[in-house]
């Protein structure tokens, strides 16, 4: 137990002490940090105060213009200008820009946004919905209308939906605003989960390969148990993974509620609601069984290969069945009740994404999931099996070929 204790540690400190660990890890948590205070970031480098122009002869019309602009953006300085001293003023960078605005025979409203580059669609969208606004009370009013009559004018029909459910299911019902929570947490869970199965599976496969390339592991089991060795091997680098995923957790945990970060992501409720604490306790434990089970079939794939510069095409069927767990889960969310994906929700190797995806239905019984992680759970005990058989079988073999490979790694169990 010592000797497997030192090839933990030796390869755990190795691998964090590496420069490209640091240096993903920093960029991660960079990452992670802009994006949850984005809004806070660009307001800082956006302090400066924006000049724009109002182009109107209807003084009322300007006062009402310029008021309801100020309630969305107080920052902006409005003046009333004339359209040629506004295109003057816009040209020689006196006036970020210009709205135009033109009145029609029927008290209807249209503007034009003079600048010098294409405005924003929040500009637009803004100067849009505000004109609209005045162009229906002054329509209106020149139809003699009143205000009980604007509101009962303007009024939405309502609809409402009921989900039936059948007896035997025991789904929760949620809004349609928790479905959309629901949905980022999936979509943030699957990409940081592929993103950390495709790296440190690399660096497992590379890390067996190297070693058997290099006739280090001639001398490694002299004095270590090839059993010992390999399971040490990856336990070590699946210490470095959930190293990383623990530091991006503090990251967004630190982003969310010390950095008051709560306001930039909107309304996301990441505790609170029955449903979404389901979905984030199954997302924390198909990111351990997915790390879990790509990371030891990748060290059975880099040492069942004899050069390393076979080791992209012995990774190949691996990379192949993620990016396609991968993207079925990304496609799936269109449709995440379709009978493809509730069988895929089983299958190993695509339930830690495909049934996550699923867990985000309130309809989704919790059930699935923990057929899901039993599936898996026993998938990691074969798997380690086979790793542990093929290590110990083919430590030294350095034969070409699947055939040979497969053969010479589990022979030894013909003839128990």
């Amino acid at each position: 137990m010592k000797k497997f204790n030192a090839t933990l540690r030796f390869t755990y400190l190795n691998k964090v002490k590496t420069r490209g660990f640091v240096i993903n890890t920093i960029l991660m948590v960079l990452a992670i940090t802009v994006i949850m205070n984005l809004d806070t970031i660009i307001k800082f480098f956006n302090n400066d105060e924006e000049n724009v122009a109002i182009v109107t002869n209807n003084q009322r019309l300007y006062q009402q213009l310029e008021g309801q602009l100020k309630v969305v953006d107080n920052k902006i300085h409005y003046q009333n200008l004339s359209e040629k001293e506004a295109k003057a003023k816009v040209k020689n960078d006196e006036l970020d820009r210009a709205y135009v605005i033109h009145e029609g025979q029927q008290r209807t409203l249209s503007a034009t946004i003079i600048s010098k580059s294409n405005p924003s669609e929040e500009n637009k969208g803004t100067l849009q919905s505000i004109l609209t606004q005045i162009q229906v009370q002054q329509v209106t009013q020149s139809l003699g209308l009143n205000g009980d009559d604007l509101k009962k004018i303007q009024s939405q029909s309502q609809v409402d939906h009921t989900i039936i459910q059948s007896d035997d299911h025991h789904g929760l019902t949620i809004s349609d605003e928790e479905q959309q929570h629901a949905l980022t947490i999936v979509f943030a869970g699957i990409t940081l989960m592929f993103f950390i199965i495709f790296n440190y599976a690399q660096q497992i496969a590379s890390e067996m390969a190297t070693e058997k390339t290099s006739r280090v592991s001639e001398m490694i089991i002299t004095s270590v148990q090839p059993t010992y060795h390999i399971l040490a091997k990856i336990a070590a680098i699946l210490c470095v993974a959930f190293t990383q995923i623990f530091i991006l957790g503090v990251t967004f945990v630190a982003n969310y509620f010390i950095f008051n970060s709560k306001s930039n992501t909107g309304s996301i409720q990441l505790w609170g609601t029955p449903h979404v604490e389901r979905l984030i306790v199954f997302g924390v434990i198909f990111l351990i069984i997915g790390v879990l089970t790509y990371v030891i079939l990748a060290a059975i794939l880099g040492n069942m290969t004899a050069r390393i510069e076979d080791l992209a095409q012995s990774l190949m069927p691996m990379s192949f069945i993620l990016i396609l767990a991968f993207y079925s889960s990304i496609f799936g969310a269109q449709n995440p009740d379709h009978l493809y994906f509730k069988i895929l929700s089983y299958v190993p190797f695509f339930s830690p994404f495909v049934t996550f995806l699923r867990l985000s239905l309130p309809t989704t019984s919790i059930m699935e999931g923990i057929i899901a992680v039993g599936i898996h759970i026993v998938l990691i005990f074969v798997l380690t099996f086979i790793a542990t058989k093929s290590y110990k079988n083919s430590v030294l073999s350095f034969e070409k070929g699947w055939k040979n490979v497969l053969k010479r790694a589990f022979q030894r169990n013909h003839h128990a």
